[in-house]
């Protein structure tokens, strides 16, 4: 495929922080790929941050970039929900690829011409994980996948090859998707809200045939995420059990479909325990609540 019929839509999911979300649109500006458009969806922020984001994107239409489409979400959709309006957007119109983008991410202008060469060397693959620069830190994806555990670990994975491991998953603060991907697996499953979804996607795309590729030479910067800190860390644990409850019922081996009853028993005991005792109240309640929507099936945003 030549070069310059190649097009690549970069969806930023942005809730409430404006600022991270200019200062990454401002670096992808700069990227050098010569057919591109950044979809900035915007999942029901406050006012202010709306108005910023709208303003940015109307202040690039004054000088003749057309690169920038706001979407405005009239509710918070998660990071699932979210993400999965911008890449039915770039499907609808013509995209050739997808890149996930977090908002609290800076990118280098050869990004796209990494990924996209890197792509389409490599047939077989469906989905690419750029290096992840956090801090003094360098991630080359996530994973190894733990099965009934509340965490996927991010580890820093120095890959031997371009192609990820069995039970590694690309992590979605920067995610490079075929749009056959996306066509034969789905969008995020939105069930989740925000947590688990980049693990779920990558094990489908594995499970339809695909492979998963590592480019080290192209590089992203990410902050520590401020949109989901201010959800407060309670609300954060009752998402994440309950999410890995679903992940594990969903993905997980025969054994593990097995196990997950006792597991969810095991923690339910653990924080009955501390809360008998009046040990971090607010935590275990919030963790019990966590393993009881699993089982009551209250997926989606958790309305606390």
């Amino acid at each position: 495929m030549n070069k310059s019929s190649i097009k690549v839509f970069i969806v930023v999911l942005q809730f409430n922080n404006s600022q991270d979300t200019i200062e990454c649109l401002e670096s992808v500006k700069e990227l050098n790929w010569p057919d591109f458009e950044a979809i900035v969806v915007d999942n029901a922020s406050e006012t202010k941050h709306l108005n910023s984001i709208r303003l940015f994107v109307e202040s690039q239409e004054r000088v003749g970039e057309k690169r920038f489409k706001l979407i405005v979400n009239k509710s918070n959709l998660g990071y699932t929900g979210g993400n999965n309006v911008g890449m039915k957007y770039a499907l609808e119109n013509g995209a050739n690829y997808i890149l996930i983008l977090n908002p609290d991410t800076t990118v280098r202008k050869n990004l796209l011409s990494r990924l996209v060469e890197a792509m389409q060397s490599r047939k077989k693959i469906g989905i690419l994980q750029p290096a992840i620069k956090e801090g003094r830190s360098t991630f080359y994806g996530g994973g190894p996948i733990k099965w009934l555990n509340i965490h996927q670990p991010q580890s820093a994975i120095v890959p031997r090859s371009a192609i990820m491991k069995e039970g590694l998953y690309v992590m979605g603060s920067a995610m490079f998707v075929k749009k056959e991907v996306v066509e034969k697996v789905g969008l995020f499953d939105e069930r989740y809200f925000l947590y688990f979804e980049d693990a779920d996607f990558s094990l489908r795309a594995r499970r339809a045939g695909y492979k998963i590729g590592i480019e080290k030479s192209a590089l992203v910067c990410h902050k520590a995420s401020s949109s989901t800190i201010s959800l407060g860390t309670p609300l954060l644990l009752r998402y994440h059990y309950r999410n890995a409850h679903l992940f594990n019922s969903k993905n997980g081996p025969l054994w593990i479909k097995i196990s997950l009853p006792f597991w969810s028993f095991w923690i339910i005991i653990k924080q009955a325990i501390k809360l008998l005792f009046g040990v971090n109240l607010q935590t275990s309640r919030a963790i019990l609540n966590g393993v009881v929507d699993f089982y009551k099936e209250r997926f989606g945003k958790i309305h606390a």
